[in-house]
């Protein structure tokens, strides 16, 4: 309770101001950054957003302090904290809730591999590792999954031993909502509760037709190719769009509700899908074979950057019949349905074919092919769907809209009235701990491949030292965190790879200790010292 105590209260500069110190508390006041070291900045998401973990930012900044490090805190706006880690890598250290993905080690691959630390390209906390980066290779041109197993485990222990990324919580995926008003709620691996998954399967009850939420922020985009893979994007672009294969709750990919209904890997490089032929898209256009061999080419041939890590493997797609498309690869991989087709969504030729430049296209009412079509967008205030009544796998609702509600309290009190009814952001917090035995409430949780991570970025002086790594880790109070700011919702992080993952994951990664006392032997054995001030001084010669 010590450590939190130093948390609570800490800094709510909402506006994006910076302050010293992590919580403001001024113990260092008046030192320097030690020799050889900067001063460090945690970027922090403002405690409007997620109070929880801009709190949790806040302790670990503490600590960091105690621990002899220049510490300031940059509280910023979410989409501008994303772009400032993301893509300028203006940053010393980052921490949210980490990731979206349905196959691990394409994910890894594009946040660690020594080819993609340019500007945007994926790799944000600039770690290089050549050995790595040969493993991580072998296994997405792997075909065989029982190999991809031992490959999968030998890259989790290198990258925790190295440690780019540290997972602090396991956080567990989360249905929160209105049992009087809708029930059934299934999750998938990758987006859990708001998966497609999950919607198709939901139940409503009481003559209820609409499926009510609500986000903490707007919208900031309607272009499926041109958004920055927020969640708030994604899921309702994974309602809007089909893909070629969508997954069920055992994360394997289901012909009953996909695109295709049937696929064939014909040799290492090369896949062919069967496409439904009685489809349409939602303005009554025929969806043919020829839009989703449009789709893989120009999503290709753009170098759209959402797809980036997708489009690396595709060199080209071809209309074999009415029926049949084939994928050409540039480069073997192995889990391609789900690495790549259950990822890029299949947009229809005729809106997007005079399109030069994508990404940044104007989308004011987007057209797709999914379960829910475009109903209105006010922006700053909600974002409506229709159900599409045609769809092979439709939804039970008529209509689905999220209202933007910043205040936790509204949202409780929507959710337990019924004039909200799910909680599509799953946030752990003290509301959820205090409401979660209302008569009115509803609460489902499965383990999710997801974490907060702790990201130093290597660019930044003294950070490119692994041993200043794992000491940070070690600094950082993951069980307090669990226990007193997210009540013991999640478990505490301790692999890349979650549990959810089955086979993929194993617990033989080097664990970190959770003490200050053991991170300074660690510093003193590598040769750090401390000034008079306590300030960490880097080894001779660095």
């Amino acid at each position: 309770m010590t450590a939190l105590a130093g948390c609570a209260g800490g800094n709510e500069n909402d506006g994006g101001n910076k302050s010293g110190n992590g919580n403001g508390s001024g113990d260092n006041e008046g030192a320097s950054a030690g020799s050889g070291l900067s001063t460090y900045t945690y970027v922090n998401n403002a405690q409007s957003y997620n109070p929880p973990r801009h709190d949790a930012i806040n302790l670990i900044a503490d600590q960091f302090s105690d621990l002899g490090l220049d510490m300031e805190v940059d509280v910023l706006e979410w989409g501008t904290l994303f772009s400032r880690v993301s893509e300028e890598y203006n940053y010393s250290f980052a921490t949210w809730h980490t990731f979206f993905v349905s196959e691990p080690v394409t994910e890894l691959n594009n946040l660690f591999n020594s080819g993609n630390t340019g500007p945007g390209q994926g790799n944000y906390s600039g770690y290089e590792n050549p050995d790595l980066d040969e493993m991580m290779q072998s296994y997405l041109a792997e075909p065989d999954p029982d190999t991809r197993i031992n490959q999968a485990h030998e890259i989790q222990k290198t990258l925790m031993d190295d440690v780019p990324t540290m997972p602090i919580t396991h956080m567990p995926q989360a249905a929160i909502y209105n049992k009087n008003q809708v029930g059934n709620w299934q999750a998938d691996l990758a987006n859990g509760f708001n998966s497609y998954w999950t919607m198709i399967n939901l139940e409503m009850k009481g003559g209820e037709n609409t499926l009510k939420g609500y986000w903490p922020e707007t919208l900031s985009t309607m272009n499926v190719l041109g958004h920055n893979d927020e969640s708030k994007h994604v899921y309702q672009f994974n309602m809007m769009y089909d893909f070629l294969v969508q997954l069920n709750n055992n994360a394997e990919p289901d012909p009953e509700v996909s695109l295709a209904t049937d696929w064939n890997r014909v040799d290492e490089t090369t896949m062919e899908y069967t496409i439904r032929t009685d489809h349409s898209w939602h303005d009554g256009e025929d969806l043919t074979a020829e839009d989703v061999a449009f789709t893989y080419n120009y999503i290709s041939e753009n170098e759209v950057p959402l797809y980036s890590t997708q489009s690396q493997y595709i060199d080209n797609a071809e209309v074999v019949d009415e029926q049949t498309v084939r994928i050409n690869m540039s480069q073997p991989l192995g889990p391609f349905n789900l690495a790549v087709a259950n990822l890029l969504p299949i947009i229809p030729e005729h809106k997007w074919a005079d399109r030069d430049n994508p990404s940044q296209a104007n989308i004011q009412e987007p057209v797709g092919s999914g379960p829910m079509m475009f109903d209105y967008w006010e922006k700053g205030s909600e974002f409506g769907m229709t159900k599409f009544d045609d769809h092979f796998a439709p939804v039970s609702f008529e209509k689905r809209f999220w209202r933007v509600i910043p205040e936790a309290s509204t949202v409780w009190e929507n959710l337990i009235n019924g004039d909200l009814n799910y909680e599509p952001f799953g946030r752990i917090d003290r509301s959820l701990d205090q409401n979660q035995d209302n008569e009115n409430i509803g609460t489902t949780f499965q383990t999710a491949p997801t974490f907060w991570m702790f990201t130093p970025n290597e660019r930044e002086q003294g950070l490119d030292d692994k041993q200043l790594r794992k000491a940070l880790v070690e600094t950082i109070p993951r069980t307090p965190i669990v226990d007193q700011i997210l009540f013991g919702f999640p478990e505490t992080g301790f692999n890349i790879v979650s549990s959810a993952f089955g086979p993929l994951h194993t617990e033989d990664v080097t664990k970190y200790e959770e003490s200050k006392e053991a991170a300074r032997s660690r510093l003193e054995e590598a040769g750090y010292t401390w000034d008079d001030n306590d300030m960490l001084q880097a080894p001779s010669g660095n």
